[in-house]
């Protein structure tokens, strides 16, 4: 099927007055798009930047970025089917050293969402899939029918901090025993009989968002990204990443904390024991979105927005 015979899907980037504001530091330099996706955060980026700045998409989701129509951009622009992990190897290729700014928007996008083959959402029926990259052999039907009873509790309630964990792990086992799990309808029938049926929603939305992020290592591959993205930045180039949940809001909040704090000369300090900041935060506090884009967006309710900007001081 051509590109132009694809079906297009609608799509509202999530805080993307704030994103521009924000990140946009140099209009004529260098940005990158991490979580590229349909692009709805770059159109947005590429109408205030200058027509000789540069954009790079990555994603690594390529039915994705196939549904992109590049003469949107009017600038330079890059897309690479890859993690978003994988920059420095981007920056490398392309013969890019340093950016002025690096966006991630840490959401599914709808296209995936909304595809029933993916299995990302408990309301469609399709298989146990959840990959980001679907060239990656690992599935939640991995996961969920050759992972210990004690293994997927740990992943339950520490991705998803669902209280019903252990009761929801033993259930998913005495269910693989009869046959193997292969569709988000099983999962999502484990769940249900595990839970008080007041809470249902929220546990299958928590147990889903779980496995998703055990099968494409998210948390691993933030912490990755956050060490490597902070040294491709030049001076004044600036960070943001939209979270939304309170593991990646977390993450992301301490890093900037970290290296954005100085120590202050005592009595007797050596020069070489002071800690010059590597980052400046933007953000003092995360920034969330409006009642009326809240409502006009149901994506946008749970989203946090941090920014931090590199200093002109080398990493301590």
């Amino acid at each position: 099927m051509s590109q132009l015979s694809q079906p297009t899907f609608r799509h509202t980037p999530v805080l993307a007055d704030e994103v521009c504001q924000l990140l946009i530091n140099d209009r004529s330099g260098v940005y990158v798009d991490g979580t590229f996706g349909l692009g709805g955060h770059s159109k947005a980026l590429s109408l205030l930047l200058n027509d000789d700045a540069t954009l790079v998409g990555i994603d690594q989701d390529e039915s994705a970025l196939a549904q992109f129509d590049p003469s949107l951009i009017r600038q330079k622009l890059h897309l690479v089917c890859t993690n978003f992990e994988n920059l420095d190897q981007v920056l490398h290729d392309l013969n890019m050293t340093q950016v002025h700014g690096i966006l991630l928007d840490l959401g599914l996008n709808s296209f995936s969402l909304g595809d029933p083959k993916r299995g990302f959402a408990f309301s469609l029926t399709g298989p146990l899939d959840m990959r980001f990259d679907r060239s990656n052999e690992f599935t939640a039907e991995t996961v969920i029918n050759e992972y210990s009873q004690e293994k997927l509790a740990e992943i339950i309630f520490r991705y998803g901090e669902e209280r019903n964990s252990r009761r929801i792990a033993r259930r998913i086992v005495e269910m693989r025993t009869q046959k193997r799990l292969t569709t988000s309808d099983e999962l999502k029938l484990a769940v249900v009989k595990s839970v008080d049926p007041r809470f249902q929603n929220k546990s299958l939305a928590r147990v889903f968002q779980a496995f998703r992020i055990e099968v494409n290592r998210e948390m691993e591959v933030l912490g990755t990204l956050l060490e490597s993205a902070l040294d491709c930045l030049a001076p004044g180039g600036r960070l943001a990443v939209i979270s939304y949940h309170s593991l990646e809001d977390r993450m992301v909040k301490n890093h900037f904390r970290d290296l954005s704090m100085d120590v202050p000369r005592q009595p007797g300090m050596h020069d070489s024991e002071i800690k010059i900041p590597f980052l400046k935060r933007i953000t003092a506090k995360p920034l969330i979105a409006g009642d009326v884009e809240a409502g006009l967006n149901p994506r946008a309710r749970s989203a946090k927005l941090r920014v931090a900007e590199r200093t002109s001081h080398a990493r301590q």
